[in-house]
């Protein structure tokens, strides 16, 4: 009973509430990845076709199914579809929702679906996103059984998006155990210092995807895929991996950012104001790592996908 309620205390010094998403751009990124998969435009000539798809699963009531790249019965290509819809996860389908009386610990049902916390050695793991990477997988087998490609390759970017999510070390690790217990004391302050980092990641990496930096692009293109044999597990590997690099980025930021970064209050940083130097390099060097993982799992899974694709066209 003793153990249980440290672990109670502990969830919540390390879940806070957090309305967070995770990579910037995972469109614009996908995109960048897909460039160097050059067997995928072979997959072209799609037709747009309307939902028509009974999904169990519980949904914003608000969020409205849209087609960006046309019209019902226009064709589109597999690379747009996935390029486009690799961000829809992330325009409000999971938010509002009522799926686990835990889901106050992850900021509610987005970030219930969009993280995997792996806590004390992986014994506490909270929220879902391996599970909703494997959901719609599962959609889109069922799909490329109906002979339809569109909702085939739109349900593998919905996957694709929680599989990467989880490469995102702030998604898997909220921050350091003893600046957390530190604070304990003052939950709406520690809420500030976790979404000052974990923006301050997202924003910082956006920025150099959009300036092209080379490093960056280059290791969108260039990652070996990540073997994939399954996708649940592929998920839980990736947020075990991710968690490893939390502290050291939360270490970081704090030097090249300074110490308000870690105030109580909301803090936004200038990208374009991060001097060169050492501390910069190191800051590259662990993003750049996880955006190769980012790639990795993009070209595996897809590779791994292959198979219930590769007869519908």
């Amino acid at each position: 009973m003793k153990l249980y309620k440290i672990i109670i205390i502990f969830l919540f010094i390390f879940l806070l509430p957090q309305s967070l998403f995770a990579w910037n751009i995972h469109g614009e990124m996908t995109r960048i990845v897909l460039d160097s998969l050059p067997w995928i435009n072979r997959y072209k000539d799609i037709v747009i076709t309307q939902y028509s798809y009974n999904d169990p699963s519980p949904y914003n009531p608000n969020y409205k199914i849209s087609y960006l790249e046309g019209h019902i019965g226009d064709k589109t290509t597999a690379k747009t579809i996935l390029s486009i819809y690799a961000d829809e996860p992330d325009w409000g389908m999971d938010e509002g929702l009522s799926l686990n009386s835990a889901q106050t610990l992850t900021g509610g049902s987005q970030g219930w679906r969009h993280q995997y916390f792996l806590l004390f050695g992986g014994f506490v793991r909270l929220g879902e996103a391996p599970d909703r990477a494997l959901h719609f997988y599962n959609m889109a087998i069922t799909a490329f059984k109906n002979n339809d490609p569109y909702w085939g390759f739109r349900f593998l970017a919905r996957s694709l998006h929680y599989l990467q999510d989880l490469t995102m070390p702030f998604h898997a690790n909220p921050g350091p155990v003893f600046t957390l217990l530190r604070n304990i004391l003052d939950i709406g302050g520690i809420t500030n210092m976790v979404s000052n980092h974990h923006y301050a990641l997202e924003d910082y990496q956006e920025y150099q995807i959009k300036k092209r930096n080379l490093l960056y692009i280059k290791a969108l293109r260039n990652a070996e895929p990540i073997k994939v044999n399954d996708v649940w597990s592929a998920g839980f590997s990736l947020a075990n991996k991710s968690k490893d690099y939390s502290e050291a980025l939360w270490n970081l930021q704090t030097k090249i950012y300074g110490d308000k970064i870690n105030s109580k209050v909301r803090f936004k940083i200038n990208p374009e104001k991060v001097p060169s130097g050492e501390l910069k390099n190191e800051y590259d060097k662990i993003i750049i790592g996880c955006l190769m993982d980012f790639s990795g799992v993009t070209k595996g899974f897809l590779e791994y996908a292959r198979e219930i694709f590769r007869s519908s066209h």
